[in-house]
């Protein structure tokens, strides 16, 4: 059976930004909370095709798993889809919103084992999925945001300084004594 799992989140940060950040796959382990490590071979640029390490985790169980990129739109669409289970995949959809970027991701992955383990999945663990998900989306928003925040203060600063010009001294008006 397959299961899907999909959250979204607003990023106040222009796509181009958004998705340079979520294709560098060095930086998933600092957001991603699911992800341990993530690599291209031979440290290739992401492209349709590229095959991809990801080590994950579950609490205590960790395991390995290759992905190839099936969709790669830049700014638009990043798709992953595991060699061995075509039902195991990760999906991030950018969209464009003015001067917001509305960042979707959605993981779809099998489970195993008959109508039990489904049902059991379907009360615990999809719940837990999609909370870590949406913590994670969080977390990149939060780093996404700051990062755009110093950059918009950094060139409101340059624009301040250049206005100001030339600083002159000023003289001190004289005390005024009331009552």
């Amino acid at each position: 059976m397959k299961c899907l799992a999909s959250e979204h989140t607003d990023v106040r940060a222009p796509a181009e930004s958004v998705f340079d950040y979520v294709s560098d796959l060095a930086r998933w382990p600092t957001w991603f909370a699911c992800v341990v490590s993530a690599a291209a071979p031979e440290d290739k640029p992401l492209a349709q095709g590229v095959e991809v390490h990801v080590c994950m985790h579950a609490g205590r169980r960790r395991w390995q798993e290759n992905f190839e990129v099936t969709r790669f739109i830049r700014n638009a669409f990043l798709s992953f889809e595991s060699f061995f289970s075509t039902a195991r995949r990760i999906d991030f959809r950018f969209e464009r919103r003015g001067q917001m970027t509305r960042l979707a991701c959605s993981i779809g992955y099998p489970v195993y084992g008959g109508s039990l383990p489904a049902v059991y999945h379907a009360i615990v663990g999809r719940g837990r999925l999609r909370k870590a998900l949406r913590d994670s989306l969080v977390h990149l928003k939060n780093i996404l945001e700051e990062r755009a925040g110093e950059t918009a203060a950094a060139e409101d600063y340059g624009r301040i300084d250049s206005a100001i010009g030339e600083v002159k001294a000023a003289v001190a008006a004289p005390s005024v004594r009331v009552g």
